[in-house]
């Protein structure tokens, strides 16, 4: 679902008006179901080819974080989909990170065929669509300015116009906006410098490829112009110079699990391209058919398609931001999905003044790191409106896109001035700079950063990984109580371990290390000093640290 808007702008659906639907002129119930494939067999793709199923720009991304291309980025096998789709099955999208389609259909019996073949491991049912409505096209006319206007609180709270004072803009940065929609982009004057210069990549319709995204959902048509809006003498955004690649994944009237799988997929398209970030304001955690719910137990990054597919994207070296949620004041209360993804950057709302939004969703994840991460102004945020007239919203969603305009920006200097590159050390360069850096809170997280110290800190962040690239990582959260190890991906092997030591020398914890990073629970330790021993590959090395309870 879209992070809700809590301002007054509402958008009225006229349920008598259709679009029409690329699988069948008729307005009946169709299905939609998730079908996990067993393997990737006999594909016709190879790893030692991938330039056949990825850009240069997604392979040149990965050569510069060190990053080697693993069966994830094979292709989905073809001969899989085309057996379905011979059973007269329309398949929608696809996800090779996941190994499994989306398939819609009216009459759902015929999946009992699909689950027959026996490379198919299961079929889940994830919801049903009727419909798709149109939204009115507004013409209106152009500038550019280089005034912030009424964005300056924004930028400034983030300390961002030192970056832009450098010249870090964003330019060559190439960022992939997952929304519901972006109404009137094709047309409003806040983009024209966007569209002028060419910066508008490309269009990406995972619900509805028939569609055109500039006549659906205004929401993230709002989201961009946070980014790079631009008005003369009154708005500019937080990455002005930055290109762009629109997703859809969000159908707005309905609710049901198989978004995740739309996100899944675009999120996917925007690895494929080379998108050197992706920023999103939509999350999931509870549904119109009530069976498919999430819980916050299942909010631990590993359940969720969505959120697994957001730290694989992380892992394949693309900075992921996603809307912590507006449920602080609901039943659910929590973040949501794939926020609680690990490796990404889960972003709270604060006031002008700096203090919590009541909305703004709680952390931490169920497994007990820090969600949000960081904070930005989404009370009273500056938009854009799709007449091209500057409004206010408020919302994590709107506070997102005001940290991932900067995210690039400092992405911008990033990669212009290492060549070794470590999404871990650039995300900690930004998040050490919050000022509760030191005492996290369930709904601010390390608070609100300064990008005039991230900037400095990447030289810092640089040297260390330089110096220490082989070596493990820890993190201790006093007041989530927890420890979390990670380990670079070439070192994770079936002989690594961690164990932990009391100042005594009793061993109080141990354990294998099956995956990173490992989440260790420190709410029964006694306060002191701990020796944290991982032994990779045979070889220990001894950390030491302080746990308060």
């Amino acid at each position: 679902m879209k992070i809700k808007f809590l301002n007054n702008i509402k958008y009225f659906i006229i349920n008598s008006l259709f679009l029409f639907c690329f699988i069948s002129t008729a307005a009946q119930t169709q299905y939609y179901f998730y079908v996990q494939f067993t393997d990737k067999l006999n594909s016709p793709y190879s790893l030692s080819h991938p330039e056949e199923f990825l850009s240069t720009r997604a392979i040149d991304r990965r050569a510069a974080f060190n990053i080697i291309c693993d069966s994830t980025d094979l292709p989905v096998t073809p001969a899989y989909i085309s057996q379905i789709e011979n059973l007269g099955i329309h398949v929608h999208n696809v996800s090779k990170w996941m190994n499994g389609a989306t398939v819609i259909l009216s009459d759902s019996s015929k999946m009992n065929l699909v689950r027959a073949f026996t490379f198919v491991r299961f079929v889940e049912y994830t919801g049903k669509l009727i419909g798709a409505a149109l939204s009115p096209q507004i013409r209106v006319n152009s500038n550019i300015t280089t005034n912030y206007g009424v964005a300056d609180a924004q930028i400034s709270q983030l300390n961002g116009k030192v970056l832009h004072t450098q010249g870090y803009r964003g330019k060559g940065i190439e960022i992939a906006v997952i929304d519901a929609g972006f109404n009137n982009v094709d047309l409003n004057p806040a983009f024209d410098s966007l569209r002028l210069q060419g910066r508008l990549l490309g269009v990406k319709d995972i619900i509805n490829p028939n569609s055109n995204v500039f006549t659906e959902d205004a929401h993230g048509a709002n989201v961009l112009s946070i980014m790079t809006g631009n008005l003369p003498g009154q708005f500019l955004g937080t990455a002005p110079d930055a290109s762009f690649w629109l997703i859809r994944t969000e159908y707005s009237p309905t609710e049901y699990k198989v978004e995740t799988d739309f996100w899944c997929s675009g999120i996917e398209y925007a690895d494929s391209v080379g998108a050197d970030l992706a920023t999103s304001s939509l999350g999931y955690y509870t549904f119109d058919d009530s069976i498919m719910n999430f819980s916050y137990a299942d909010m631990t990054g590993k359940v969720s398609h969505a959120s697994r597919a957001a730290t694989l994207a992380s892992k394949k070296g693309m900075v992921v931001l996603v809307a912590a949620g507006n449920e602080a004041l609901s039943k659910w209360h929590y973040i949501g999905s794939p926020a609680d993804a690990d490796g990404i950057i889960a972003v709270g709302a604060v006031t002008s003044t700096g203090i919590s939004s009541s909305f703004s969703s709680f952390g931490p994840s169920y497994d007990g790191r820090v969600k949000p991460e960081i904070c930005a102004m989404g009370t009273g945020t500056s938009i854009v409106d799709t007449t091209g007239k500057t409004a206010i919203g408020s919302g994590t969603s709107y506070a997102t896109p005001a940290m991932a305009g900067l995210t690039a920006c400092l992405l911008q200097k990033f990669e212009a001035d290492f060549k070794i590159r470590n999404i871990s050390f650039f995300l900690n360069s930004i998040f050490r700079t919050g000022n509760l850096f030191n005492a996290p809170t369930a709904q601010m997280g390390y608070g609100i950063p300064d990008f005039a110290k991230a900037e400095q800190n990447l030289q810092l962040f640089d040297s260390f990984h330089l110096a220490h690239q082989d070596h493990f990582n820890l993190i201790y959260n006093r007041i989530f109580h927890s420890l979390t190890l990670r380990l670079p991906d070439t070192l994770m092997s079936a002989h690594n371990n961690v164990s932990i030591y009391s100042v005594t020398g009793e061993l109080v914890f141990q354990k294998p290390i099956t995956e990173s990073p490992l989440s260790i629970r420190t709410d029964h330790f006694a306060s002191g000093i701990y020796e944290v021993c991982v032994s990779i590959n045979g070889k220990p090395e001894t950390r030491k640290i302080i746990i308060e309870n």
